[in-house]
């Protein structure tokens, strides 16, 4: 038998030595917190005292069992280093949802009581807390933010003035901070592989090296200093986003992979990335078994090998500085693709064209945000020194004029940025978007061998593409043909530019004809209306008209977007009143934000607890809770208080500060306010009752206020809650409605409209109108008929 050659000899000794210190390293690693699961397994209430080891982030989950809303909290990494009076040692990643951890920073030491879950393992232990912290070294909550932490709510504040969207990208994309990200934008990025865009990744710090490097060779610098003016830009950028681990890590390797992309040189850079991982996990073990750090590896892996020859093969169709940009996130992509699957057991069917759409568009919005956090902290330092020199402006006033000036780079990069969102709700719409893929690990190797076969291929492409064409061949002594006369040659390239200048005026003609279409369909004006049931998703948003550009707003939806692009349609600039029917997300997260878009008079809200929902804090000097009996008239409206009986927080319509109580979805569903609104015009009266996301239970409570016993008969019922199984039929029977409007989400996963109230409502005879099939729904009344338009 012959003997292995000696370089697959060292080749395998290599490979068992990894895997042997891989193995060595995860046991390591996970020995404090396979200790802690012995002394506090899953299920048990600890007692930790900890060090916070990141700053907390924002989470949705997914209904509880039996519940209809969605848990919203924040994240907090921690680093045990007690539990109930005992020394332990543990990383404990807590789901709080108190708001008191909202305001953490890192560094901070806290106590803190904890229900360790029982999705906790050795690799990564979890828990939740429903209770404040305390004990913290900077106060928790209303400690004094840093600059930098001001330099990012400055920016949050500018980017909101051009919407939500902007808000929500723009800060994400240049400092990581995903705040004030719509909810139903972030599931369409996830959907479709784009919620990298919003972290502090290795790729978004490759986008900072390599576009300053490709800068200033563009100048003429060489390649050594165009590699060490990218380094300086990636250290002020790890600079301005904050230094933690998960920021050094990724700058790490955005760094080698700006290196790779630069110098050229990929096999230098591969063993540079070798050694960068090597230390890193001799430095910090536990990045062994951390996911963030082998996705990060896998894709500046990607970048080192892959890009270079992707770039090459694409730029032989396409200008090179647009195939670099198209070539880095698809290799990534690539190579990240089958780790992710452990992660999520579904494929993004659309995430390499939708991050190759995409990719253009990053590095416009990545640098115009940082040049906006560059002119805001030049603001902040310079401000003082302005105001000594110059004592007749104030640091407000300077201030001010920084923040304008960022706000034109804010401006640009929300242009890219409306574009990325549209993308990314465009793809998670297509069908597909999720593709379901086999479990486990045969998933994981049938989708390697797709990947490496596609990147092989893309490789032999740019080989051959390298390789100089064949010179050999045989001589051939006949003589050449004679030479064909000009005016041949002028007749043939005179047929060829008439032939080219036709297909460019056809191709201009059809240009043209569908950017018409396109602008005939997008401007297009709305049906005329009385009232609009705006479709926003899984959520209630209802428009009544008052005046030509007026209106009462019963709801906003779950996302802001939806409401504003509503409003923008139906031409609304003033809101003579506001009215959240209920403190739940998919009635008022919508209206984040909306006295910026908006004049609002007033607003009515009700809710089992005892705050004003956060979306209208803005706006809390307007606010009240409306008893039984309460009347709104805005021009044609009348607007009336049916139910519940509910307690003002405060006299005045002045909200009371917070309590932070815990409140059930179904308390909170049965604080719904019951309204009758009436329309009186030329037409006639038109009557409608809506009630929010009221149950069954809280329907026959609230009867129990009405001098009937019932409510009353009405034109147009907004079925309450989607129309869900718990909404009861009773209010369907005794309002006897003529039309039933249905605000319900398209492919919701509660099964919203449930069929039992779907049949009720035929019983009744009403007819019935579903946002989730026909979109928005304008409703006017002509002569005794409701007619319902689509736009």
């Amino acid at each position: 038998m012959r003997s292995l050659p000696p370089s697959l000899a060292v080749l395998a000794g290599v490979v068992a030595l990894s895997a042997a210190a891989a193995i060595t390293t995860a046991l390591a690693a996970t020995a404090p917190s396979r200790d802690f699961l012995t002394e506090h397994p899953p299920g048990s209430v600890v007692r930790v005292n900890a060090t916070v080891t990141g700053m907390p982030r924002e989470y949705t989950g997914s209904p509880a069992p039996g519940e209809q809303e969605a848990s919203r909290g924040v994240v907090v990494p921690l680093a045990v280093h007690a539990a109930d009076g005992k020394a332990a040692t543990a990383e404990l990643t807590v789901f709080a949802a108190h708001p008191g951890w909202d305001g953490l920073r890192d560094g901070d030491t806290v106590n803190a009581v904890v229900n360790v879950t029982r999705t906790a393992n050795p690799a990564r232990l979890t828990a939740r807390a429903t209770s404040p912290p305390t004990g913290c070294d900077h106060g928790c909550r209303g400690a004094r933010p840093g600059l930098l932490d001001t330099v990012r709510a400055n920016l949050t504040r500018v980017s909101g003035r051009f919407g939500a969207v902007s808000a929500g990208l723009i800060p994400g994309m240049t400092v990581g901070d995903t705040s004030q990200l719509p909810e139903a934008l972030a599931q369409s990025m996830k959907d479709t592989g784009l919620t990298h865009l919003t972290a502090v990744s290795g790729s978004n710090c490759t986008v900072v090296m390599t576009l300053t490097g490709y800068a200033a060779l563009t100048l003429g610098a060489g390649r050594r200093l165009c590699v060490g003016i990218g380094l300086a830009a990636l250290a002020g950028f790890v600079l301005l986003v904050g230094p933690d681990p998960s920021v050094l890590r990724a700058g790490v390797m955005g760094a080698l992979g700006g290196a790779a992309m630069l110098s050229g040189r990929a096999g230098v850079s591969l063993n540079a990335l070798c050694a960068a991982v090597t230390g890193l996990v001799l430095v910090q073990p536990p990045l062994a078994i951390d996911f963030g750090f082998i996705l990060s590896v896998l894709a500046t892996a990607g970048i080192v090998v892959s890009a270079r020859p992707v770039t090459r093969v694409l730029a032989s169709r396409i200008p090179t500085a647009l195939a670099a940009c198209i070539a880095v996130p698809l290799v990534a992509q690539l190579w990240c693709g089958p780790a992710l699957l452990v992660l999520n057991p579904a494929l993004p069917l659309y995430s390499l064209p939708a991050n190759m759409a995409a990719a253009p568009l990053v590095p416009v919005v990545t640098v115009a945000g940082l040049l906006a956090v560059c002119v805001l902290l030049a603001g902040h330092l310079a401000s003082p020194a302005l105001s000594w020199l110059l004592p007749g402006v104030h640091d407000a006033a300077a201030l001010a004029g920084w923040e304008r000036a960022a706000s034109l780079l804010v401006g640009a990069a929300s242009v890219p940025a409306r574009v990325i969102a549209w993308l990314a709700d465009g793809f998670a719409a297509l069908p597909g978007a999720q593709l379901p893929w086999p479990g486990g690990v045969p998933g994981i190797v049938i989708l390697t061998a797709v990947t490496l076969l596609f990147l092989g291929i893309l490789h032999g492409v740019d080989h051959r593409l390298r390789q100089a064409a064949p010179i050999a061949g045989t001589v051939d002594a006949s003589s050449a043909p004679p030479p064909e006369p000009d005016a041949v040659w002028r007749v043939r390239a005179r047929r060829l530019r008439v032939r080219r200048r036709a297909l460019a005026m056809i191709a201009s003609l059809a240009v043209v004809v569908l950017v018409v279409l396109g602008a005939v369909w997008w401007f297009r004006p709305a049906p005329a209306w009385e009232s609009v049931v705006c479709d926003v998703g899984q959520g209630d948003a209802v428009l009544h008209r008052t005046g030509e550009h007026s209106a009462v707003l019963v709801d906003g939806g779950p996302d802001p977007r939806a409401l504003r692009r509503c409003l923008d349609q139906a031409g609304i600039t003033h809101l003579d009143a506001v009215i959240a029917t209920h403190n739940h997300d998919d009635h008022v997260a919508g209206m984040e934000g909306l006295s910026d878009a908006v004049d609002v008079e007033r607003v009515w809200y009700s809710t089992a607890g005892t705050e004003l929902p956060r979306e209208l804090a803005p706006l809390a000097e307007k606010a009240e809770q409306p008893a039984p009996g309460a009347r709104l008239t805005a021009g044609p409206l009348t607007v009336e208080v049916l139910a519940p009986r509910v307690t003002p927080t405060a006299t005045g319509g002045t909200p009371r500060a917070p309590v932070h109580s815990r409140v059930s979805s179904e308390d909170e569903n049965n604080a719904s306010l019951v309204l009758l609104i009436t329309r009186t015009a030329d037409q006639g009266t038109t009557t409608w009752l809506t009630a929010g996301d009221l149950e069954a239970d809280g329907y026959r409570a609230a009867t129990r206020l009405l001098p009937t016993a019932a409510a009353p008969h009405a034109d147009v019922l907004k079925v309450s809650h989607h129309g869900a199984r718990n909404g009861g039929t009773d209010i369907i029977r005794d309002s006897d409605p003529a039309l039933a409007v249905i605000s319900v989400g398209e492919g919701n996963s509660y099964g919203h409209p449930h069929p039992a109230t779907v049949a009720a409502l035929q019983e009744t005879g009403a007819a019935v109108a579903r946002t989730d099939l026909s979109g928005s729904l304008w409703i006017r009344k002509e002569g005794n008929q409701l007619v319902v338009s689509t736009r």
